[in-house]
């Protein structure tokens, strides 16, 4: 099977994009206070949208090092011991931030099969820029018969040119501000 990516702008039904991106905040809000109550730097996000792994710049009781970035230590609990396996249940326990899959179906993109080709599986991404406006992108993999038809009130087909336009242009923004270009 041929896939290819399309990618859609959200143009209607903006409360669905909103309510994804806020648990998505939620999740993340969670995670980032477990790190800091934990003492740690920062974290490695799972492909389910929960805790992979944390980043500690010395190695506490009850984890072990998985890894090193940067001079941080890589770590994940030691579950063969008391402290790791309360800290594997608290990881655990944490909310898992939406994957982009909920946000496209929510709009409607549901195909019967996985979209593969060469080997490759291909996932619904999505992103949001917050400048100049905000605007909410999907890009999804399409194939022959995937029994996808947007709704235009919903979602607008972009060429890849504007898609990065908005990106490149957002980007700009949010350097400009970041080196203390606000007004």
């Amino acid at each position: 099977m041929s896939v290819y990516v399309t990618t859609y702008e959200i143009i209607g039904a903006h409360e669905l994009a909103d309510d994804y991106y806020a648990r998505i905040d939620a999740a993340r809000e969670a995670q980032w206070a477990f790190v800091i109550e934990i003492g740690g730097v920062s974290f490695r996000p799972g492909h389910n949208g929960g805790v992979q792994s944390l980043f500690f710049g010395t190695l506490p009781t009850g984890w072990r090092e998985v890894g090193r970035d940067r001079e941080r230590i890589e770590a994940r609990p030691r579950k063969g011991s008391k402290i790791g396996k309360e800290l594997a249940a608290r990881i655990a326990a944490l909310p898992c931030a939406p994957q982009s899959h909920e946000l496209a179906s929510a709009y409607g993109y549901n195909p019967k099969e996985w979209a593969i080709d060469g080997g490759r599986i291909y996932f619904p991404t999505d992103l949001r820029t917050e400048f100049p406006e905000r605007r909410t992108f999907l890009r999804l993999p399409r194939f022959a018969n995937d029994g996808f038809e947007p709704d235009e009130a919903l979602l607008r087909a972009l060429p890849e040119s504007q898609f990065m336009l908005a990106v490149e242009l957002h980007n700009a923004e949010a350097k400009r501000l970041r080196e203390g270009g606000a007004e």
